[in-house]
């Protein structure tokens, strides 16, 4: 294969399609990198969806231009943004995009200025950078690129020492955060974008993106968990399957009549790459399937499909291939949304949250509800359409989980209408500011009375330890309960009662008036009754109520105000 000296749209929309089988190679891996032993390891999922959307946005792209494909993929990402490592990625794109300008292929010293500027417009993007995270890698990749661009004229070379230099940023992350030290992980996000960048890397070499690889000894290490290893040159050839390579299939399945383990554990054996991700209420399913009609009626048998697309990905790589002329050379030739008419003098909101129980209560408080929150962030284009479906013409977003609060900020620089965040970390603080609404106020105003009504919550999340480890000198081990307060582990112990008792002393909550204790949907009411004996008993001097709030992997969420 002959040297490639320039990056084109073609040979980067092509790249970007191995990234992505890479990064849905490795996406388990990414997840576990979960600094808390919480169920809602997600960063594989979400910068996988991300990418998606990304890719998505150029399927039907066949230009050469690229700046044209770097926007759209750009305006992709974007859209798609999924938790803090979706909307970092998303900006990382953005930058790039930016830093190529309008030029419709790039040497290797504008390849390098393209990372520069992903780089600073990934820390821009974040109010308070912190290094030993995907920024810290970021950097190190713009930084070993400009380092090697006035040496080398050949872009697979240059991506290898990129990608080295992200592996190695990524190794070090652990001695910049004494938090990914003590959990013996690397940091989950840099690990992510290091994988984007090997499956580019690979692509540009002429690799196949094989489903499984080989530990390397570098990450396995410092994280515990297999990392890829180094590309082999010339080890693979981008090959068709002899049965192709399927149908990307989507959908989401609506109240399904079994369990959400029970739908991913049936579902996954149907085809390869399989991201399923959700709750008992609402499923989101990929596959790549060779037979998508018996997978969809096979998850019609569990309820109601939404959102149905099917893409024949074969025909999508054919029509890539056919360009593979233009790699060797790429210099060459070769809303209308049926939203309601918004009363301009209005305030509404849109409320993230998982659960019936709780969708009810902000729903009687007057907001709007978007599905999702732990192990299910929704996209930016999730809290677009619903704040343009919402008859006001101001909204305010309540994200209610700190991994959506970044993706909620994208939605005000896309939508008509005037849009603020209120930086709910957790449900409680949600409702809290529901609390202080006044539909017919001034927006500013009301989202400062919104966001003061924050601070006065304590809130405590009662999960089960997905897995043994230390955090800030608690020793917790798989399968114990605990107490997460204010984002932070207090407590562990053998029952649920056990750390629910020992979070509301060390919050202390005899300081509080009232306690309210939202079930989730794993409780009945006899568990939930005897809960709310024991506490009124334990601390006299507060009055328990209790909700249903009928969350998935969260049993107990407590307020204290």
């Amino acid at each position: 294969m002959a040297a490639i000296s320039r990056v084109d749209g073609v040979l980067f929309k092509r790249g970007l399609y191995g990234s992505r089988s890479w990064l849905m190679a490795n996406r388990e891996r990414v997840n576990q990198l979960n600094v808390f032993p919480v169920p809602d390891g997600d960063t594989g999922t979400n910068m996988l969806l991300t990418l998606e959307s990304a890719i998505e946005e150029i399927a039907n792209e066949d230009s050469s231009d690229l700046s044209l494909v770097s926007s759209r993929v750009a305006h992709g990402a974007l859209m798609g943004a999924r938790g803090n490592s979706g909307v970092i990625l998303s900006q990382v794109l953005r930058g790039f995009s930016q830093g190529i300008g309008d030029a419709t292929s790039v040497d290797s010293e504008q390849l390098a200025k393209g990372f520069e500027e992903a780089t600073s417009v990934a820390y821009r993007g974040v109010t308070k950078p912190t290094e030993g995270t995907i920024l810290t890698v970021a950097r190190k990749v713009s930084e070993a690129a400009r380092a090697k661009a006035s040496s080398t004229s050949d872009i697979a070379e240059m991506m290898e020492i990129v990608v080295n230099a992200a592996q190695r940023a990524v190794d070090e992350t652990p001695s910049q955060l004494a938090v990914l030290r003590e959990a013996g992980v690397v940091d989950a996000g840099g690990y992510g974008l290091m994988i984007i960048l090997e499956g580019f890397l690979k692509t540009v070499k002429g690799q196949r993106i094989p489903g499984s690889v080989p530990a390397a000894a570098g990450a396995a290490a410092a994280t515990g968990v297999a990392a890829p290893a180094a590309p082999r040159i010339g080890a693979y050839a981008l090959e068709t399957p002899d049965e192709g390579w399927g149908f990307c299939t989507e959908f989401m399945i609506d109240s399904p009549k079994k369990t959400f383990e029970t739908v991913r554990d049936e579902l996954t054996p149907l085809g390869n790459s399989a991201v399923i991700v959700g709750d008992d209420k609402l499923v989101r399913v990929h596959i790549h399937t060779l037979d998508p009609g018996s997978l969809i009626a096979r998850a019609t048998a569990y309820g109601t499909l939404q959102k149905l697309k099917v893409e024949d990905m074969t025909r999508q790589h054919h029509e890539i291939l056919a360009q593979e002329p233009a790699l060797a050379d790429p210099s060459s030739n070769g809303s209308s949304n049926g939203s309601r008419a918004p009363h301009a003098g209005d305030v509404g909101v849109v409320a993230v949250a998982v659960g019936d129980g709780f969708r009810r209560i902000f729903e009687d408080l007057g907001a709007s509800v978007v599905e999702g929150g732990q192990t299910m962030n929704p996209s930016t284009e999730d809290l677009l359409q619903a704040c343009n479906a919402v008859a006001a013409g101001q909204v305010i977003i309540l994200p209610n989980n700190r991994n959506v609060i970044m993706t909620a900020q994208q939605v005000q620089g896309l939508c008509d209408k005037e849009v603020r965040v209120v930086p709910s970390r957790t449900v409680p603080q949600g409702i809290s500011a529901m609390l202080t609404l006044d539909p017919g106020g001034d927006l500013e105003s009301t989202t400062r009375a919104m966001t003061d009504s924050l601070d006065g919550v304590q809130t405590i999340e009662v999960t089960w330890a997905v897995r043994s480890t230390s955090v800030d000198g608690l020793k917790i081990k798989n399968g114990d309960a605990i107490a997460v307060v204010n984002g932070k582990i207090k407590a562990a112990g053998k029952s649920s009662q056990e750390v629910i008792d020992g979070a509301l002393v060390e919050v202390k909550a005899e300081g509080y008036e009232l306690l309210t204790i939202y079930a989730g949907e794993e409780v009945d009411e006899a568990s939930l009754k005897q809960t709310i004996e024991h506490l009124r008993e334990r601390f006299p001097g507060l009055t328990v109520e209790a909700q249903r709030g009928d969350q998935s992997h969260y049993p107990y969420i407590l307020s204290l105000e």
